[in-house]
């Protein structure tokens, strides 16, 4: 009779594969449910998914940072444990709001104007964010590894801030008068970020 081994990982627990049908469903009712905008109407939605991807993104490059320096300074493997999947999770979600940022243009200006500065800086950021990821993890080089990975939030920002505004608004949420606009804004982000996370910690277990 075979003895199953105490170190033998357990699979995950029936919850666990219902949380991101939980957030899924919550995303798509706050979207549905959500208040229009005086000038973009039912336009929105597609900016509040756009918005709620990047940010979730952005927070997720800024994890990285903080791991990236961890592994540059000390090295140890734990730091690249959680850097790979939290890497490549936090580029899956703003590649995909980059993608809805086409679709918002598309629904609210009638074409994607893949030159108008805060697009080329998205996609320019993109293009950069997944050559150092690509980059870093085929060297050997662990300090290296972790300051490519660092200094990815920096050049991000850098690209997004210094990029003229044409069509672009500054602020969508922080200018808005309208505060369920802004909550809305929030509560997508957050789900977003609930969804993130449950992909790293599986990614995290199962690799």
């Amino acid at each position: 009779m075979q003895i199953k081994s105490s170190q033998q990982q357990r699979p995950f627990p029936a919850w666990f594969w219902w949380v991101p049908v939980a957030l899924l469903l919550g995303l798509v009712l706050v979207i549905i449910l959500g208040p229009e905008e005086r000038t973009l109407g039912g336009g929105i939605r597609s900016v509040y998914v756009h918005v709620g991807l990047i940010w979730t993104g952005i927070l997720g490059f800024g994890v990285t940072a903080v791991l990236g320096l961890g592994l540059l300074i000390t090295q140890k493997p734990i730091w690249l444990r959680w850097l790979s999947p939290v890497s490549w999770v936090a580029l899956g979600f703003y590649g995909a709001g980059v993608f809805m940022s086409m679709i918002a243009s598309a629904d609210n200006w009638g074409a994607v104007f893949l030159q108008e500065p805060r697009m080329a800086a998205s996609l320019n950021g993109l293009a950069v964010a997944t050559i150092l990821l690509i980059v870093g993890a085929w060297q050997p080089w662990l300090r290296v590894r972790g300051l490519l990975s660092a200094s990815i939030i920096f050049i991000l920002l850098w690209l997004n801030f210094s990029a003229e505004l044409v069509l672009h608004p500054q602020n969508p949420i922080t200018n808005s008068d309208a505060t369920p606009i802004q909550l809305t804004f929030l509560l997508v982000t957050i789900l977003f970020l609930g969804l993130a996370s449950w992909t790293i910690w599986l990614l995290r277990k199962t690799a």
